[in-house]
């Protein structure tokens, strides 16, 4: 038999696509442009960004990886979580594309 909590540890590891995507603005339009990022992390950091729950200097680390990583300093970035069958089926709640946060780079 498996315990509730052994399975919360487990579910907690599970991986979560995130995607990124570059906020432009023109003439009052806010437009998305998908950025070619592939980054998957665990659903309780996932959990902890939604929740705002997570330490500031995380936000930094964030902006400094994406300069990093070729995008523009100064311009904004909008992480969103897109979530598989699999966590669907842990909590509801957690099913299709989600917005997460948004970083100034």
């Amino acid at each position: 038999m498996v315990s509730r909590r052994n399975l919360d540890r487990s579910l907690a590891s599970e991986k979560v696509d995130i995607v990124f995507y570059l906020i432009m603005e023109k003439k009052g339009q806010r437009m998305l442009k998908p950025l070619k990022l592939d980054t998957k992390v665990s659903l309780k950091l996932v959990r902890a960004i939604a929740d705002n729950t997570i330490i500031p200097s995380f936000y930094d680390t964030l902006a400094r990886n994406l300069r990093e990583r070729g995008v523009a300093p100064g311009s904004k970035v909008q992480l969103r979580a897109k979530f598989s069958a699999v966590h669907e089926m842990v909590d509801p709640v957690l099913k299709g594309t989600r917005i997460l946060c948004e970083v100034e780079v």
